[in-house]
């Protein structure tokens, strides 16, 4: 008998244990800091740029065509920004400019990742990318947790010309609730992550993109998050590739988001 009530005492407990889990370790979940230092490819730049609460973090950048619109890319919660070089570049041989933006704790720079901090780091990168890049027309581009870094950046703020939102999910509480649905997330998640709420917020012209079989950020919150601009397209691309426009190997995600570059107005 004793065995037995040690075994109900132990299932009972799981879930007790998995809610501790979750609140403390959420931060393990959410950011996965890529520490290696990012480094310049050839043609590129190394850019150091000063946060408010005084931090200097390294991105890269790259000029394009005179006039031709600036893309700031926030890439998602694994890798760092050298690991989307191969992608800017492609856009770069298009004409645009290209600023990879790098976060505190990922690509070699210093302090930790938060959803606030990054928030932070985000307007940096923004300010930095204005006064770089002055009188250009200026696409915010947010890859899977970059979208929540986006949709928060271009909330309410004039002067964004466009925004890609690649391999999107409407919060993170939503994609915690769809993973652990027995347990309260809502109440435990300090990092959110709020997309969806963003969305009628943003006046430019959205492009969703994302992959039929995205077991990471399913496709439904794509669909949803394009319903939920005022101006929004969405393509879905075959394939479970996540993020779907940098691990597309047929390329369409690509053409895709150069297509929608294409109508973006060059000053």
């Amino acid at each position: 008998m004793r065995r037995v009530l040690t075994a109900i005492a132990i299932i009972a407990s799981l879930p007790l244990l998995l809610v501790g889990a979750l609140w403390a370790g959420q931060e393990r979940l959410i950011f996965m800091p890529d520490p290696r230092v990012i480094a310049a490819p050839p043609g590129w730049e190394r850019p150091v740029i000063r946060t408010t609460d005084g931090l200097d973090l390294a991105v890269l950048a790259v000029e394009g065509r005179p006039g031709a619109p600036v893309v700031l890319h926030f890439h998602g919660n694994g890798g760092n920004a050298e690991d989307r070089a191969g992608l800017g570049s492609a856009l770069n041989r298009a004409g645009y400019s290209i600023v990879l933006a790098e976060y505190r704790g990922y690509g070699g720079n210093p302090g930790r990742p938060g959803e606030d901090a990054i928030a932070a780091d985000a307007v940096a990168m923004l300010a930095w990318a204005q006064a770089r890049f002055p009188r250009r027309p200026l696409v915010l581009w947010g890859e899977s947790l970059g979208t929540g870094v986006v949709t928060r950046l271009a909330e309410n703020r004039p002067g964004i010309a466009a925004v890609v939102l690649e391999s999107p999910f409407t919060s993170v509480a939503d994609l915690a609730r769809g993973m652990y649905p027995v347990v309260p997330t809502d109440l435990l998640l300090r990092h959110r992550f709020e997309s969806l709420s963003r969305l009628p917020g943003i006046r430019a012209p959205v492009l969703v993109v994302a992959s039929e079989g995205d077991r990471i950020t399913p496709v439904d919150h794509a669909r949803r998050m394009a319903a939920g601009a005022s101006d929004a397209r969405l393509v879905v691309l075959p394939g479970g590739a996540h993020p779907a426009v940098l691990n597309d190997d047929r390329g369409q995600g690509v053409r895709a988001v150069l297509g929608f570059l294409s109508e973006v107005p060059a000053r």
